[in-house]
């Protein structure tokens, strides 16, 4: 509750032309009619900006940043697909044998998203009901459940998105690095370069900065997550907002007065908090709580709670983990993070950090005859 899904759903649907709609199956759709934006039951943004005003400076910002009009519209069609995805459903088709199957429901949803993804109805139906297992060299389709269909689904949805982010970043990357004249070097001497190197300034980031000026690092912190529910989703962001300030603390605190140090500068020094021992708890290779999620995911018996067990077993001694009794048997623990403690669940760990896309949906995407597809297909983690 009270938070919004990623910003571009409520900008495109408040933005949307009617020609947009049209094309792209909206017609009087808003936010209140999609599973991806309804749950929260929040649908405005809390400092009053109007999305359709943002979603003009963001497209104004794409064509700035080299996206053509063409590009700009696929990729709007690849979020309305999302969008449906999201409403799609399944129902159950019993069988005599006790093993329950089920089927994409042919609804509004479903031909939409298997229109915009430039696939058939069948293909996209085949592909979330059954699941493509490699035996002996030979291909066999083992038909899904409701909730396997579902999870099926979830993570075509994020397959997509995640792929689409990682085409737009590797885009604009490109676009700011053209026309640069490649790393600064100064004169044929060297003296430039030299100086550079001297004031500690090491070759990658002399390859970053613009002929003849100075630049600009920007470190965007993102915004700590503690809810009344806390998983594996909130971990990531939460151990993202440690790194990037531990980030903040070397680069703002440490290397400063480093320099202050080298240079017989006189300061007052200024105390700060290091977050290293988190950071050391959450992703130290072979005793990072990650490294212990990464080797359950690996075993054929990994489970959730195997998990919990473990973190238990490695991570009590940890001056920031804690679990009390009541957590364990609730497969719960606690970190203290920099901005506080939050009580995370283990559930759902496992399934969640493998985050491939099954085969199947890997044959769907080949499939598909959408030009936007397959740009973005190198960038889809996929099962095999």
């Amino acid at each position: 509750k009270g938070e919004r899904n990623f910003h571009i759903f409520y900008q495109l649907l408040q933005a949307a032309s009617e020609e947009e709609r049209e094309d792209l199956f909206l017609n009087d759709f808003t936010a209140k009619d999609f599973n991806m934006t309804n749950q929260s039951e929040t649908y405005d943004r809390r400092d009053g900006i109007k999305d359709a005003d943002m979603h003009k400076e963001m497209v104004d910002a794409m064509q700035v940043m080299k996206f053509g009009s063409e590009t700009v519209r696929q990729l709007m069609r690849l979020i309305v697909a999302v969008l449906f995805a999201g409403n799609m459903t399944f129902s159950t088709n019993k069988s005599s044998s006790g093993v329950d199957s089920c089927a994409l429901e042919e609804t509004e949803a479903s031909l939409a998203v298997a229109h915009l993804l430039g696939v058939s109805f069948d293909n996209l139906a085949a592909s979330l009901t059954s699941k493509v297992i490699f035996v002996s060299g030979d291909i066999i389709h083992k038909g899904l459940d409701v909730g396997q269909a579902e999870k099926a689904n979830e993570a075509l949805i994020k397959s997509i998105y995640g792929a689409a982010f990682d085409f737009i970043a590797e885009r604009i990357n490109a676009s700011i690095c053209a026309g640069r004249g490649g790393v600064m070097n100064g004169s044929s001497d060297g003296s430039k370069g030299s100086s550079l190197l001297r004031r500690g300034v090491s070759e990658r980031e002399q390859s970053i900065i613009p002929p003849g000026g100075a630049s600009i690092g920007v470190l965007d912190i993102f915004g700590f997550e503690t809810f009344e529910t806390n998983n594996f989703e909130q971990l990531c962001i939460n151990y993202t907002n440690e790194t990037l300030q531990q980030q903040f603390n070397k680069f703002v605190f440490k290397m400063e007065q480093q320099e202050y140090e080298r240079e017989g500068i006189l300061w007052k020094f200024i105390p700060f908090p290091d977050n290293q021992d988190v950071l050391d708890l959450i992703a130290k290779p072979r005793s990072g709580i990650l490294q212990i999620l990464d080797e359950q995911c690996i075993v054929d018996w990994g489970t959730d709670r195997k998990f919990g067990l473990s973190l238990y077993q490695n991570c009590t001694k940890h001056n920031r983990f804690s679990v009390t009794s009541s957590q364990r048997v609730n497969n719960k623990f606690s970190i203290e993070h920099y901005a506080g403690y939050v009580e995370y669940t283990a559930e759902n760990w496992l399934e969640k950090n493998k985050d491939q896309l099954p085969a199947a949906s890997v044959e769907l995407l080949e499939s598909s005859d959408f030009e936007l597809i397959g740009q973005i297909k190198k960038y889809v983690r996929s099962e095999g």
